[in-house]
């Protein structure tokens, strides 16, 4: 019974260590890799670099400025990415048109046992996310 209590306790810290994590240790920079596949709509099909702030802010030349917000849950840390202008604003037939422009992606964040960075999911089945290189 104590061999079980102790593989269960390196399961659930190991576990944890791999998928939960703090504000302050996903801020920096990070890149996406895998991001050759077009054909997903809101996902970045070209080389990006995000840089998640202290202030929930973050920059990214695919998605520009916007906020980002986390959550828990019994997967893991989950990020959910706010960006785009409020508003855009047309003419239709003389008329001015004000569009909402505000789009939001959300996502899980995890680590690979251990080793390597925190990599924020993209398109899991392609592979595709953002990895944190500093």
């Amino acid at each position: 019974m104590k061999k079980i209590k102790i593989i269960l306790a390196v399961f659930i810290a190991v576990y944890s260590y791999n998928h939960f994590f703090t504000n302050g240790m996903l801020i920096g920079k990070y890149v996406n890799r895998n991001y050759g596949d077009d054909f997903i709509g809101n996902i970045p099909h070209i080389a990006d670099t995000l840089l998640l702030k202290e202030n929930n802010q973050f920059e990214s030349p695919y998605y520009g400025k916007g906020t980002y917000k986390l959550s828990y849950g019994f997967g893991g840390t989950r990020i959910e990415l706010h960006y785009g202008d409020d508003y855009s604003s047309t003419n239709i037939k003389g008329e001015k048109v004000s569009v909402p422009n505000k789009e939001s992606f959300e996502t899980s964040i995890n680590r690979i046992w251990f080793i390597g960075n925190p990599q924020i999911s993209l398109f899991e089945d392609l592979n595709q996310y953002y990895e944190k290189i500093e």
